[in-house]
Parts: structure tokens; sequence; C-alpha cells
């Protein structure tokens, strides 16, 4: 072997070394289940106006929306979330369609998306394979005939019992 043949395979394997590393920190950084990427960031990003005039919408009509979960009864069984919506008077709003999309902080990947059943005087309700005690971001979208309400609430929630 020359004298100076050795320092092309020094190079290449430098150059291997670093594209193996790199590899390795992506593989690692995607299949980590508490990553997550916000779903159509780039479009609300771009109707971010359509945001601010949706909340300028939700003062105007001024409902209230309170939440509770109620963990399951028995194992095997859902978490019950409950949705009380009035209106700026306090008078139960009834006839609304009413959605939510929620997540576990640190599960954001794992969108759950269910619509709530209308059970009484403004109270909709819904079960939800809620798994995880902990922090929880839960979205909810209300329709009304022409009239539509957005609330967005984080909350530490007891989902499962014993823990």
């Amino acid at each position: 072997m020359n004298k100076g043949s050795l320092w092309p395979w020094i190079i290449a394997g430098a150059l291997a070394i670093h594209v193996v590393a790199s590899l390795v920190v992506v593989f690692v950084a995607t299949s980590n289940p508490s990553y997550a990427v916000e779903e159509d960031y780039y479009q609300k990003a771009l109707h971010w106006n359509d945001k601010r005039a949706q909340d300028r919408t939700n003062e105007e009509l001024g409902w209230i929306l309170n939440l509770t979960v109620r963990p399951a009864a028995t194992p095997g069984e859902q978490p019950t979330l409950e949705v009380h919506l009035a209106d700026a008077g306090g008078e139960p709003v009834d006839g609304a369609v009413v959605a939510v999309e929620t997540f576990h902080n640190a599960h954001a990947n794992d969108i759950l998306r269910a619509s709530l059943d209308a059970v009484g005087e403004g109270v909709y309700r819904t079960t939800l394979p809620m798994r995880h005690n902990g922090r929880w971001e839960m979205r909810f979208t209300v329709d009304r005939g022409q009239e539509h309400f957005t609330h967005a609430e984080t909350r530490h929630l007891y989902v499962e019992r014993g823990r």
C-alpha cells in the first residue's frame, strides 16, 4: 500500500459514519410516539385572519362551554366527556351539533375525534378511548343553524381510576 493511499479511506469512512449517524438520529426523532406536527399547520397559518374572525364571533355569541370528563366506571369501559353549553344569558343552547377533537399532550399524534349526542337541555355527551391521565387538549366546534362557535381548552384530566 502506498503512503498516501490511506487518506481517501479515512475520508470515506468519516463521511459514511456521518451519514449513518444522521440516519439514526432522524429515525429516533420521528419514531417517538410523542412527536407530532400540527395537522394542516400551513393552511392554518394562511387562514390566520379567519381564525381571528372566528374568535370575534365567539366573543359576540358569548356562549359558555363547560366540560367534565368522568373516568370509566369499570375496567374496559371508556371515559365519558360531557359538555354543558349555554348562551350569554345562561340559557341552554339546544339543537346544536357539537364535535370534539382531543389529544393527550404526551401523545399528540394520536388525535381522538367524536360527535357528541344531545342528552338534555344544553347537555351533550360522548365516550372516548382516553387512556392516559395528564394534560389533554380539547378543541370543540359547535354549529347551530348559521351560528358557528369554537372553543379550545387544555386541562389536566384523570381518565383512569386508581392512578
